[in-house]
């Protein structure tokens, strides 16, 4: 006989409530497992915002040495692709499992257009590819940004 009282199932599982069909193992394991990703994601984030805040000491304490023109400017792009990797990588809730990665999508690509039109016009470096890569990181944060803030909404 099927049971036609659908009062009692999980809307995401279709299995009774409070049941989610893993064990109690596994549910450690998975919260674990998210707690690491979380403490792995920030501290992508941390290193990140160091390679743009404090630069010297950083290359100081893993090279032994302080950077100079180029590695200047690919150390702080690095550092921008490291906020943007952490905030991808940020474990977010099941309803919202996109925000995150649109979010550090968007974040990285306004980040690096912004950078990049600094170090064309306040810096002595001048690649023939530099102002397209502006336009293009701008035209994707543009286009990105909408997403972001729907996701926002949810």
């Amino acid at each position: 006989m099927v049971n036609s009282d659908t009062s009692s199932l999980s809307t995401k599982t279709c299995q009774p409530a409070g049941e989610t069909g893993i064990s109690p193992e596994q549910g450690r394991k998975a919260g674990r497992n998210r707690k690491i990703i979380e403490v792995a994601a920030w501290f992508e984030v941390a290193v990140g915002i160091s390679f743009l805040a404090a630069l010297n000491v950083q290359a100081h304490a893993l090279l032994g040495d302080m950077p100079d023109g180029r590695g200047v400017v690919f150390a702080h792009f690095a550092g921008i692709a490291l906020i943007g990797l952490g905030i991808a990588c940020l474990p977010s809730s099941g309803s919202l499992s996109q925000r995150n990665p649109v979010r550090g999508l968007c974040i990285f690509n306004a980040a690096t257009a912004i950078f990049f039109a600094w170090v064309a016009s306040g810096t002595s470096f001048r690649g023939y590819i530099l102002w397209p890569i502006v336009v293009v990181h701008s035209m994707i944060a543009i286009l990105l940004f909408p997403m972001v803030l729907h996701n926002n909404k949810n």
